[in-house]
């Protein structure tokens, strides 16, 4: 179960009991960065179709816009028409972000506890990866300009170790880049046990902005900013109502149909919301960066 700091000034939640750190790799086997979807090719392509026209439907431009930006932003994690120079992916997973980086001319490298994973990305894009703890590995001093943790923090038995270590491999300026879901996100509040977010066994601790703030400024990092994004909230709900139905009725094609305009509705919905309440975007977006001073 998952248990929360009753200090106002902490709020973290945490995963009690945690799964052992030299445990937590089985939880990734089938893990959905790391596999391909075989499902019936049919169903996959009429879903597809139905995804673009729900898109279209719910974000015009003139309402819209807004969230494209954002996801677009998300997509690259703030990166987007920055100078490139060497990134270190956290978490790479199958690679998909690392190859949309190398095309504008970052010079990328992954890591994943995932072998298979990492040794996929090097042999296929060629691409330079490592396997296990960041820490453990032991990389050159102030060699990165940027590190992206994509839905990886809250995976960590020791998240403050990991971005300790981030801070010593960033080059002074250097920036860090962290996307996380949100525990005080209008998802968490709406689907309670069976919001997609906890995602027992693999998250360890969940986030709120201020925890999430609290957290990177502690590792040694200045804050450039944190908050709440609706932005892929769509996901989020349609996991998270499969999670509240039935086996049977989730695996009906009319209700994936229906699911689909359903969840882009509620991601409109949300990203409405927060122009009153900033705070329930369904992601945490935190942009930090080393201090010019040395201090490491």
């Amino acid at each position: 179960m998952f248990r929360k700091c009753p200090n106002k000034n902490c709020g973290l939640i945490w995963l009690d009991p945690a799964p052992l750190e030299t445990e937590l790799w089985k939880a990734y086997t089938s893990y959905h960065t790391h596999t391909r979807d075989h499902s019936n090719r049919a169903e996959k392509l009429t879903l597809s179709f139905a995804n673009r026209l729900a898109r279209t439907l719910f974000f015009p431009v003139w309402i819209g816009n807004g969230l494209w930006a954002e996801a677009d932003n998300i997509k690259f994690m703030t990166l987007k028409g920055a100078p490139a120079g060497r990134l270190l992916d956290v978490g790479c997973g199958g690679g998909r972000f690392m190859k949309r980086m190398k095309r504008p001319g970052w010079e990328v490298e992954g890591i994943d506890f995932d072998a298979n994973a990492s040794n996929c990305i090097a042999s296929r894009f060629g691409m330079k990866t490592y396997t296990g703890d960041l820490v453990e590995n032991r990389l050159p001093d102030r060699s990165f300009d940027a590190i992206t943790l994509s839905h990886v923090i809250e995976q960590l038995a020791d998240p403050e170790r990991t971005l300790r270590e981030c801070l010593r491999l960033l080059k002074p300026g250097g920036r860090l880049i962290v996307v996380t879901p949100n525990a005080e996100s209008m998802g968490a509040r709406l689907f309670g046990p069976h919001w997609r977010g906890w995602e027992l066994p693999r998250h360890l601790r969940l986030f709120s902005i201020k925890t999430l703030a609290a957290l990177l400024r502690k590792a040694g990092f200045d804050l450039d900013e944190a908050r709440a994004s609706a932005a892929g909230a769509a996901i989020v709900y349609r996991v998270s109502r499969i999670n509240q139905t039935s086996k049977d009725g989730a695996a009906s094609v009319i209700f994936k149909l229906w699911l689909v305009f359903w969840s882009y509705w509620k991601e409109l919905s949300e990203f409405k919301a927060q122009i009153t309440n900033p705070c329930t975007g369904q992601n945490l977006l935190a942009r930090a960066s080393r201090p010019l001073h040395p201090t490491l």
